[in-house]
């Protein structure tokens, strides 16, 4: 018997979710397109995060031949390491053991017949968006894009892989299998990953609740040998980091970068350097209350200096938790014309080239929306004192 999950709500009233089927595997493919990050990580030294390289990824079956099978999604994490996801319902017979076979026949001719570049083609077919996508995706990580893409096919012939196993509900013979592979397999990983959904018609129409669960990562897993190669880095400091701005940007963007980090200085922020190999960051962050919160940085991707705002991390504090006021964050930006900060992007982390903020105009209304959210989250933080105290 399938247990509900109980819901109860500031007036104290319980709401039962039942678990439901899904309809179509279409719908629980989507789910993976939309929420990649929804597949939990494996990683126990940090969150593995996830970026979507390809939908119906095409696999051939011999040196440049044609597409042979198609593989669900392909998607890749901030380690590089290629992941090839293949989605089931539970009432498909195939989420068995006939789905093992069938994805180590997608991995095999992967890492044989996949040509290098290949995933980065994918990926950037995505347009200008999809590179922007990467450079925010990789900011404090050792790998610079150009590198992240060379790791990701040394990875990918290497057969550093991963395999996941996506359905409503994980069957005990395929859950075997994927324990046993990834306990004793030395380089390829594989995991089953359970999307389970509840829904109440009645109560609370058009919601869903999903409840991932992830299966293969037994102790004997985590403590097997992972042969993964670390990356060389080097720790990025003032003198450095402008001098990378001032070959990317020129004179006045690395002097308005100047001006950002004086700002900081002047109103006890803390400054951190990033650690990119090729491409350099700094990241501005607020300390209040035991609380350390990333607020903004300045990198530069190689061909432009951009301003990213850290929304995605900003949004856990109280004071930035109202996503309408993180949608207020991104209006003030776009007031600057030549702003053009992604509205979507409330919840994660907006970024806008330093050259919208040249004019004198457009400088002191950035510094103005900058000393108006440190005061938003300090003033917050000091009212919760307060309260906590009385």
């Amino acid at each position: 018997m399938v247990e509900p999950i109980f819901m109860i709500g500031t007036d104290g009233k319980l709401t039962t979710v039942e678990r439901t089927s899904y309809e179509r595997e279409v719908d629980l493919q989507q789910l993976i397109t939309d929420h990649p990050e929804m597949i939990p990580g494996m990683s126990q030294d940090q969150p593995v995060r996830w970026l979507l390289v390809k939908q119906e990824g095409g696999i051939p079956k011999e040196a440049g031949g044609s597409d042979w099978w198609s593989v669900d999604h392909i998607l890749i994490d901030q380690f590089a390491i290629p992941t090839f996801v293949e989605v089931k319902r539970s009432s498909d017979t195939r989420a068995r053991r006939e789905v093992v076979a069938q994805m180590l026949d997608y991995v095999a001719n992967a890492t044989l017949y996949l040509g290098s570049g290949t995933l980065k083609a994918w990926f950037e077919s995505g347009g200008e968006e999809s590179r922007g996508d990467l450079f925010e995706f990789l900011l404090g990580e050792e790998l610079d894009p150009d590198e992240f893409w060379i790791r990701a096919d040394e990875n990918l012939v290497a057969g550093r892989v991963r395999c996941i196993f996506v359905a409503d509900a994980i069957p005990d013979s395929l859950r075997v299998l994927v324990e046993f592979l990834n306990e004793h397999l030395r380089s390829t990983e594989v995991y089953a990953v359970e999307l389970p959904q509840y829904l109440s018609a009645t109560s609370l129409p058009g919601v869903r609740v999903i409840v991932p669960k992830l299966i293969g990562n037994t102790v004997r897993a985590q403590v097997s040998n992972r042969d993964r190669t670390s990356v060389a880095t080097r720790t990025w400091d003032e003198e450095s980091i402008m001098d990378a701005f001032l070959d990317t940007g020129g004179e006045d963007v690395t002097q308005l970068a100047r001006e950002i980090l004086e700002w900081a200085r002047r109103n006890d922020l803390r400054i951190d350097w990033g650690r990119g190999k090729r491409y350099g960051s700094v990241m501005l962050g607020i300390d209040v209350e035991g609380h350390s919160y990333p607020f903004a940085s300045v990198w530069t991707s190689g061909t432009n200096v951009y301003l990213e705002i850290e929304l995605q991390y900003l949004k856990t504090s109280t004071a930035f938790e109202d996503v309408a006021l993180r949608e207020e964050v991104i209006r003030k930006f776009n007031q600057i014309p030549t702003a053009n900060a992604d509205e979507r992007k409330h919840s994660t982390r907006p970024n806008m080239a330093l050259t919208a903020f040249l004019t004198d105009q457009a400088r002191e209304r950035l510094f103005e929306i900058l000393t108006w959210m440190m005061m938003l989250l300090r003033s917050d933080s000091t009212n919760s004192s307060r309260e906590a105290t009385n």
